[in-house]
C-alpha cells in the first residue's frame, strides 16, 4: 500500500478519499485547529470509509507550511527523502475564488502554492496531486494576463523537475450529488504521466454510456432526516422573496455594468438560492449561506451542516468540531472523498502498473486541454471587451454616491 503526505489537509476529505482508493497517509497537517481536532477525532474514534479506518497510524500536526521542511516531516515519520511516492493537498483556494476579491498572488495565501512546490522537490516524491477553484484557470499572475497564475505555477513545478497535466472535474459527473467544478493539478516525472479519470455520469439521459447525475433528493434520502434543532430559517423579506422562488431559482442581483451589458452582468445574491432537489446541489460553500431547500416537514430551511457532508461524501459518522461556522467552512472547504477515490484509484492503478522514471527532462510545459485553452481565451476575450468598463463601474458608483 503506496504512502502519501498531506498538506493544507483541512477536514481530511482528500486524504481519506485516497485511503479509501488504497493509498496509505503517513503525515497530515494543517495551520487550522478546528481542521487538526477534526482530523484526530476521526482517527481516534476510527471512523471507516471503504472498510478502512480513516488515518490510521497517521501523523497529524498542526504545523504552518511555511516553517515545514521536507527533513522535518520525513523525520516525524521515520522516513528517508524519496520514500513517500506522493504529495497531495489543496493550498487556500479564497485568492483564486470567484466568491472571493481574487487578489491571487497578492493575497499572501495565493503565495503559499510555493511552499507546496518547495516541499515536493525537498521530499523527492514521484507524484504531486494539487486541487483548487476553477477560477484558478484563468487567473490573472503578476503580468495582468488571464492564465498566466496557472502558467506561473505549472513553470515553477517544471523547474524542480515535474511535469504537468490540468483538468477540470465535475463531481457530478463521478457519481457525487454536487456540481462542484475544481481544478486538479497532477505533477510527474518525465515519461511518467497519469491520466484523469472518464466521467461515468451525465445530466444527460440519452448518453447511453454513462450513469444519470445523482440526484441531492438521493443522496439526503440515505442520512437521517433533519431534526428541528438543525433547522436555520429566513425571515423578513428574504423569507417572503424565497416563498415566491421555484426549486433551482433565486433572488437576483444585478453586477457591473459592461460595455457588452450595459444593463449589468446579473446573478444570483449569495445565501438566497433555492436548491433543486432533482439535481445534484449546487457548490457547497465554507460559509453558512447554503442554499435553501422547501422542505415538506419543516418550511423554508437551509441545508444543515449533516447534509452538507453528505453532499459532499464523508461518512455519515464523520465527527465534526460544535461550532456551526467551522462545521460549515470545513465541510465546504473540503474535497469531496468520492472524488478523491476516484481520482486516487486511477492514480494508483498508473503507479502499480509502470516503474517510475524520474530522469528530468525539461522540454517546456505541455499543451493544456482544449477546452482548457478555449476557457483562458474567452477570458482574454472577456477582458478586452468589458474589463475597462468593469472596473470603471465602482468608481462611478462612489461619484453618484458622493453627488447624492
Amino acid at each position: 500500500m503506496p504512502d502519501f503526505i498531506s498538506l493544507f489537509a483541512g477536514a481530511g476529505g482528500l486524504d481519506i478519499g485516497l485511503e479509501a482508493a488504497g493509498w496509505n497517509c503517513r503525515y497530515a497537517s494543517d495551520i487550522d485547529d478546528a481542521a487538526v481536532v477534526t482530523m484526530q477525532a476521526n482517527q481516534a474514534a476510527r471512523t471507516s470509509i471503504g472498510g478502512r479506518s480513516v488515518f490510521d497510524g497517521t501523523f497529524i500536526e498542526k504545523a504552518d507550511v511555511r516553517q515545514l521542511t521536507g527533513k522535518g516531516i520525513l523525520n516525524s515519520i521515520a522516513a528517508v527523502r524519496g520514500d513517500i511516492p506522493l504529495l497531495a493537498g489543496g493550498p487556500p483556494c479564497q485568492s483564486w475564488s470567484s466568491a472571493g476579491h481574487q487578489l491571487g498572488f497578492q493575497d499572501p495565501r495565493g503565495r503559499l502554492w510555493s511552499d507546496f512546490v518547495r516541499l515536493a522537490d525537498e521530499l523527492d516524491v514521484r507524484f504531486m496531486l494539487f486541487e483548487n477553484v476553477r477560477g484558478l484557470l484563468t487567473a490573472r499572475g503578476e503580468d495582468g494576463v488571464p492564465g498566466s497564475a496557472l502558467t506561473t505555477i505549472r513553470s515553477k513545478l517544471l523547474e524542480v523537475g515535474f511535469h504537468t497535466s490540468v483538468s477540470l472535474l465535475n463531481a457530478a459527473d463521478y457519481g457525487i450529488p454536487q456540481r462542484r467544478v475544481r481544478l486538479f493539478i497532477i505533477g510527474y516525472r518525465s515519461g511518467d504521466e497519469p491520466s484523469f479519470p472518464l466521467p461515468t455520469h451525465t445530466k444527460t439521459l440519452a448518453d447511453v454510456d454513462r450513469r444519470p447525475w445523482v440526484s441531492m433528493r438521493n443522496a439526503l434520502a440515505a442520512i437521517a432526516p433533519v431534526a428541528e434543532g438543525e433547522v436555520i430559517r429566513p425571515s423578513g423579506k428574504l423569507r417572503d422573496e424565497l416563498e415566491q422562488l421555484e426549486p433551482g431559482s433565486g433572488v437576483k442581483s444585478m453586477g457591473k455594468p459592461e460595455a457588452t451589458r450595459p444593463g449589468g452582468h446579473w446573478g444570483y445574491k449569495q445565501g438566497a438560492f433555492v436548491a433543486d432537489p432533482s439535481l445534484p446541489a449546487r457548490t457547497v460553500t465554507a460559509g453558512a449561506q447554503q442554499d435553501w431547500v422547501k422542505d415538506p416537514q419543516h418550511g423554508i430551511r437551509r441545508l444543515a451542516p449533516r447534509e452538507c457532508a453528505a453532499l459532499q461524501t464523508f461518512p455519515k459518522d464523520y465527527i465534526w468540531p460544535k461550532k456551526l461556522a467551522d462545521q460549515y467552512r470545513l465541510i465546504g472547504n473540503s474535497v469531496p472523498p468520492g472524488l478523491a477515490t476516484i481520482v486516487g484509484s486511477g492514480l494508483l492503478d498508473h503507479f502499480e502498473k509502470k516503474s517510475s522514471t524520474t530522469v528530468k527532462v525539461s522540454v517546456g510545459l505541455s499543451p493544456l486541454d482544449a477546452r482548457l485553452e478555449a476557457a483562458i481565451a474567452y477570458t482574454k476575450r472577456e477582458e478586452m471587451r468589458n474589463g475597462p468598463s468593469r472596473r470603471a463601474a465602482p468608481m462611478k458608483r462612489k461619484m453618484r454616491m458622493a453627488a447624492g
